[in-house]
C-alpha cells in the first residue's frame, strides 16, 4: 500500500482530514466517489478532484494498457484456492484475488457451508492455495458456526483457536448497519491483515426492509450501492467479497414453466459478480455447485460432498477426515453427532 503523503495535493491538513474518515492509504482514496468524499471530509471539491486523480497515477492502477501488458498481469495474480480438485481445475487454479463471489441457492445448498469453508481456505499460505489472511464475517442469520471453523482448521492443518481468532464477525440486524461497518471494513482491508469479507446473507434483510412493488427501486438502488462499494474496494486491495444469496421463484411472462431457483436481486445482482455460483442439493445427498457465470471460465457442473471440514471430492475422502477430525477435536465428538455421521455413511455405503 502507498502512503497518503505521496499522492501530490495531500498536505497534512488533507492527510489528518482523511484518516479521520479512515482513508488511509493512495489506494483507497483512488477509488474515493468525489461527492461523498467532500462530504465527509469538507474538502474543496477541486481539492477532492485533485487528489483522487493524483492518486490514481500514484497507484499505478488505471490508464490503458496493452493486452500482452494486461495477459502478463493476469497471470501473475493470486487465486484463492478451494482445495477440491474437480473445481479448482476447472477454475484454472482457483479465483482471482480482489473478485467478487456470488453463492446463491435454496436452504439446504450449501451456501453457508462454501462461506465457512472459504474463511479458513483464505488463512493457508499462499503456497497451499491460500491468502496468508484474516476474515471478516457479517452475520445477517445467525449462521456462522465455531464448530464448523474447527472441524475445517483441522482439515487443512491449521490450529483450530487460531483460526477461530483470525475470523471477526458481527451481526447484523438491519441493513444499515452494514454501511455503519464500511469504513471500519475498509480501514481493517486496507491495513492488509484482512483479505476476505463475508455477508451471509446479502439480500435476506434487504428484502425484509424494503417489501412490496413500491420500495423495489429503493432496494435495488441501496443493495447496487453496496456491490458498488465492494467493487472498489476490490480494486483498490485485492481483497475478495463473498456474499449468500437467495432464490425466488420467476414467474414467466408468457407460456411455459418459470424458474424455481432465480436468484434474488435482478440485473442489479447479477451484474456484479465475478464468479457467480448455484449451489443445491444433488443425489444421494451430494451438492452440485454450478459456476454460472464468469467472464474467463465456462460454465460448468461439480457434484460435492460436504461434511465436517467443508467441501470433499467424494465420500471416501470425506468419510477418512471426518474420522480425523472427530478423533482431535473432541467438540464434534459427541455421540450424537458420530452415530449420525456415521449412520449417513453407511446409508451412503447400501
Amino acid at each position: 500500500m502507498t502512503e497518503l503523503e505521496a499522492v501530490a495535493g495531500v498536505g497534512p491538513a488533507a492527510a489528518k482530514r482523511l484518516r479521520e474518515v479512515f482513508i488511509t492509504t493512495a489506494e483507497i482514496l483512488s477509488v474515493q466517489n468525489p461527492v461523498e468524499l467532500q462530504t465527509r471530509t469538507k474538502l474543496g471539491e477541486a481539492t477532492v478532484a485533485k487528489i483522487i486523480r493524483n492518486a490514481r497515477e500514484v497507484t499505478g492502477k488505471f490508464g490503458f494498457k496493452s493486452g500482452i501488458e494486461l495477459e502478463k498481469h493476469q497471470a501473475e495474480i493470486p487465486r484463492l484456492k478451494f482445495g477440491i480438485s474437480s473445481l479448482d481445475d476447472k477454475l484454472f487454479g482457483g479465483m482471482e484475488v480482489g473478485s467478487i463471489i456470488e453463492l446463491y441457492g435454496s436452504a439446504r445448498g450449501g451456501k453457508t457451508f462454501l462461506a465457512h469453508h472459504l474463511a479458513v481456505r483464505c488463512q493457508l499460505p499462499y503456497e497451499q492455495g491460500g491468502l496468508e489472511a484474516r476474515v471478516l464475517w457479517l452475520d445477517t442469520e445467525s449462521s456462522f458456526k465455531t464448530k464448523h471453523i474447527r472441524a475445517n482448521a483441522v482439515r487443512w492443518g491449521l490450529d483450530p483457536d487460531i483460526a477461530l481468532g483470525n475470523i471477526s464477525v458481527a451481526p447484523i440486524a438491519l441493513s444499515s448497519q452494514i454501511e455503519d461497518y464500511a469504513a471500519q471494513i475498509q480501514l481493517m482491508l486496507a491495513e492488509g491483515e484482512f483479505k476476505m469479507l463475508i455477508i451471509d446473507s446479502l439480500t435476506g434483510l434487504f428484502r425484509a426492509e424494503y417489501s412490496g412493488i413500491g420500495n423495489l427501486a429503493s432496494r435495488q438502488f441501496n443493495i447496487n450501492s453496496l456491490l458498488n462499494w465492494m467493487r472498489r474496494l476490490g480494486l483498490a486491495t485485492d481483497a475478495m467479497f463473498v456474499y449468500t444469496n437467495q432464490v425466488t421463484t420467476q414467474i414467466p411472462k408468457g407460456y411455459g414453466a418459470g424458474n424455481p431457483s432465480a436468484p434474488v436481486g435482478g440485473h442489479v445482482v447479477s451484474h456484479a459478480s465475478d464468479y457467480r455460483f448455484f449451489t443445491r442439493v444433488g443425489e444421494k445427498k451430494k451438492r452440485k455447485i454450478s459456476l454460472k457465470d464468469n467472464s474467463g471460465v465456462p460454465e460448468f457442473d461439480v457434484d460435492i460432498e460436504i461434511g465436517w471440514g467443508g467441501l470433499y471430492n467424494d465420500v471416501k475422502d470425506k468419510k477418512a477426515t471426518e474420522k480425523v477430525i472427530f478423533e482431535k477435536i473432541g467438540l464434534l465428538g459427541s455421540p450424537e453427532e458420530k452415530e449420525e455421521v456415521e449412520t449417513e455413511n453407511a446409508e451412503e455405503n447400501e
